[in-house]
């Protein structure tokens, strides 16, 4: 058996150096061209799309792809269309169960991609769903990750506008760093989220559900008044209990010219599981967009924690910052403080900061940069976390809807004073028949 898992991993490699000898000459839907980098056009969870505010109120938004190919446009205008596509990845792994001692290992990956996409005049819908099937050359079994999302954008009058977004996964914990970059999206420009750093030990099966609604009313043309509902659950077979967080943000948005706003808001987080308690607060934002291609946010103010929180946040932020440097080149700035219950469990509030770069180097190839930080707080008996995450990906299109890609990711992290490293080195051929993507990472 271990033989022939030995015999798939080389053939996958194999497949990928083969493919990298034929000629450079695409087409259309995956030529580099115009399509490499996108054109013009309050923290919650899930921060998938960071673009939403009342400047961009009439404008694309974008939606992470789910198997890490970058974004896609919901655009009322684009036809209705199914989306597929398959990943074959074959590498090596320092640590695959991301254990104290752990075991390098030769695995294998496949993950099929179906997504649906339909668009109406006032409303947009994207499905996605993705499953991951892991096999390895030495003892550890294989496993699976499904990982589905929706999103649908509504727009009952001019004024008025409806955006909801879930997301949830099942499987085993570990797959997350094998399988597709966890991608969102910083304005248009794809960005790895503060998740890719986030891995407890001995964590066995999670399971995972976030979701978020917006209603935001244009009042006049500046003034807009913003609701927003977002829960997100967390539970892992290697720990008791389930983790969950609500939280209800109210804001009012004004717009001081065609590429500037502020805003004020109120925020309020209910912590339930295996933490009870309650978090409070308010701030100030602003939203600028000195350019076509670039945009900046930057929210903040205090938070308040009730006494059976134990700990006090002090205050809360969120920053973002998407860019296009060149018409080759673009990179994106994350940070945040926020109040959350994410796949590390019942922190009381998480801190993270993020940024990447991205580069069209050939007619048909790009590089891409991605580190981040993660940092949760302990809430009772969950041990403080921190972590570190960087990857260094290359990426070249082929014909018929194939892409190639080397990558190579690297974790340092842990809780409890104890630490887990963790590298990985593989080659994935991508398979997108018809799609165009604003960024093929």
């Amino acid at each position: 058996m271990n033989k022939m898992r030995c015999f798939r991993l080389v053939a996958v490699l194999f497949a990928g150096l083969m493919a990298r000898t034929l000629p450079a000459q695409t087409t259309s839907d995956n030529s580099w061209g115009s399509a490499a980098l996108p054109s013009p056009s309050s923290s919650a969870v899930p921060a998938d799309d960071t673009s939403s505010s009342t400047i961009e109120y009439q404008q694309t938004r974008f939606a992470p792809a789910l198997d890490g190919t970058g974004l896609i446009s919901l655009d009322s205008s684009a036809p209705n269309h199914l989306l597929l596509g398959a990943t074959f990845s074959g590498g090596w792994d320092s640590n695959p169960d991301i254990l104290r001692n752990g075991v390098a290992s030769q695995f294998y990956t496949i993950s099929p991609y179906f997504a649906i996409q339909a668009n109406r005049p006032k409303s947009q819908y994207l499905l996605q769903y993705q499953i991951t099937a892991t096999g390895y050359n030495s003892s550890y079994s294989g496993q699976t990750l499904n990982v589905a999302s929706a999103r649908i954008i509504e727009n009952p009058t001019e004024r008025w506008n409806l955006d909801f977004q879930a997301k949830g996964s099942y499987g085993q914990d570990a797959i997350r760093f094998m399988g597709a970059q966890q991608t969102v999206a910083v304005g248009q420009v794809p960005g790895t989220g503060p998740n890719s750093a986030s891995y407890l030990t001995n964590a066995g099966s999670a399971t995972y559900v976030s979701a978020s609604l917006d209603s935001t009313y244009r009042m006049s043309a500046r003034n807009s008044l913003q609701f927003q509902f977002a829960n997100a659950l967390s539970r892992y077979t290697g720990y008791l209990g389930s983790n969950s967080i609500a939280t209800a943000n109210i804001s009012f948005a004004r717009d001081l010219s065609p590429t500037l706003g502020t805003s004020i808001y109120e925020q309020t987080s209910h912590y339930y599981g295996a933490l009870h308690c309650e978090s409070f607060g308010g701030g100030v934002g602003i939203r600028w967009k000195p350019g076509e291609s670039t945009s900046i946010a930057l929210s903040g103010g205090p938070q308040f924690d009730t006494r059976k929180c134990g700990i006090q946040q002090g205050f809360a932020y969120s920053f973002s910052m998407g860019t296009s440097l060149s018409g080759k080149s673009q990179m994106y700035v994350l940070s945040g403080r926020q109040p959350a219950t994410s796949y590390l469990g019942p922190g009381l509030w998480q801190e993270s900061v993020s940024g990447g770069y991205q580069r069209q180097v050939t007619r048909v190839g790009a590089v891409s940069f991605d580190v981040g930080y993660l940092r949760s707080d302990a809430a009772k008996a969950t041990d403080s976390y921190r972590a570190t995450y960087y990857d260094c990906v290359y990426t070249y299109a082929l014909n018929h809807g194939l892409r190639g890609t080397y990558t190579y990711r690297g974790y340092i992290g842990g809780s409890g004073g104890s630490r887990i490293d963790r590298n990985l080195v593989m080659f994935s051929l991508d398979w997108t028949p018809g799609r165009t993507l604003s960024f093929i990472r």
